[in-house]
């Protein structure tokens, strides 16, 4: 009887391990299920891309018609780009965070044309690819008009409608950065190109882009190949600068994150940069959970510890009621910076700054470039003494 129950404890007991085992596996792998239509049997090739390198992971034969499969990659600890690839007809950038299952309906014959679920870095990489192909569309069909055009004022004209799709499509890329500070996929807009030689976004000012998106990579993901990879890039983009003589690009192109202007309770608007020379920590918070009140009792002690050293909040409320929000402020007695949208369809600065969680905030530094991400109680006080 003892040894009959100790064998059902045991099989229970590995059961667990296993479940725990596989659930770990889980959070650290990134599942792509994928339905695909093709004309021809084939082979989809799934390769994992670094920041200077491709690696093919896994393979699958399709067969002729409706075809489906699964790739797991593992050990994906941070938000990774990966290239799905169909032989002799393209690829598709996607990109995971850990922990994802993602569901792809493909079309081998019209790769661009695809639906993905699951995975929102994916659906952003899909815009980006979407809007450079349409302005790529044009511009091939702008060069075939000059080359056809006899008219010397028909040539200028095209020419001014081509360099205009240029600066369209480089406005595009750095609203999409400026928008998507904190997601990965702000790497991909930085590096696209036009062609093996021509980068969208190709002149030295926009070097202050380039380092908004280090700035948040070593931030985030300090060991990640793309920080430093983006890092050592930029030393060589300013070395390049240099030897132009035009420095002044190089100071004016300071490490920046996005800008937040919002009103107070007063109706004042506040704006982020306003504080650039001090630590900030920019919070976000709502009135009804109670992590947040909790949150912000600490943070009383914290703020009179270090205001006078050059410490300050800003804190951004997610609460879409006015009166809760202000009533919340007033009877804690909350002393720094608050502000709010007061958006009922939800917080466009929560969606720039990646916030998954509440409370939750970044530590940003006094050259107004992030320094911590979700930095709570002792944590806060031990960063906040490293850099006061």
């Amino acid at each position: 009887m003892i040894n009959s129950l100790r064998s059902k404890y045991h099989a229970i007991w590995v059961l667990l391990v296993l479940v725990l085992l596989n659930s770990c596996n889980d959070k650290n792998s990134v599942l792509i299920r994928v339905k695909i239509k093709s004309s021809k049997d084939s082979k989809v090739y799934l390769d994992k891309l670094d920041f200077s390198k491709s690696t093919c992971i896994d393979s699958v034969e399709v067969s002729e018609g409706e075809d489906n499969f699964s790739f797991r990659a593992k050990s994906v600890t941070e938000p990774t780009f990966f290239a799905l690839r169909v032989k002799d007809k393209g690829a598709i950038t996607l990109l995971s965070d850990p922990g994802e299952k993602m569901n792809l309906i493909i079309n081998a014959d019209k790769l661009n044309d695809y639906s993905v679920l699951g995975s929102k870095g994916s659906l952003k990489t899909k815009e980006l690819t979407n809007k450079l192909s349409e302005t790529k569309s044009k511009l091939y069909s702008l060069k075939l008009k000059y080359n056809l055009a006899q008219e010397p004022v028909v040539k200028s004209m095209i020419e001014q409608e081509y360099n205009a799709a240029i600066d369209s499509q480089r406005a595009y890329n750095s609203r999409f950065i400026w928008t998507n500070a904190m997601s990965r996929a702000s790497v991909m807009a930085v590096y696209q190109k036009y062609d093996d030689n021509t980068y969208v976004l190709d002149r030295a000012e926009d070097l202050v882009l380039f380092k908004a998106v280090a700035s948040t990579l070593k931030a985030l993901y300090p060991n990640s190949n793309y920080t430093k990879g983006m890092i050592a890039e930029i030393h060589k983009i300013e070395g390049i600068i240099r030897g132009s003589n035009i420095n002044s690009i190089i100071d004016q192109s300071v490490t920046t994150i996005p800008d937040i202007v919002l009103p107070n309770p007063h109706g004042d608007i506040v704006k982020l940069s306003m504080f650039k020379g001090k630590v900030i920590l920019l919070d976000f918070w709502v009135s009804w959970d109670q992590t947040s009140l909790m949150d912000n009792r600490e943070l009383l002690n914290i703020y009179r510890q270090f205001k006078s050293k050059g410490f300050e909040i800003y804190q951004i409320s997610l609460d879409t009621n006015r009166d809760e929000w202000v009533n919340a402020i007033e009877s804690a007695n909350l002393p720094w910076v608050n502000v709010s949208e007061l958006n009922p369809k939800g917080s466009t600065y929560a969606l720039t700054y990646n916030i998954t969680q509440l409370p939750a905030n970044y530590l940003i530094g006094r050259n107004h470039t992030i320094i911590g991400k979700n930095l709570f109680g002792n944590d806060l006080v031990k960063k906040l003494r490293e850099v006061l």
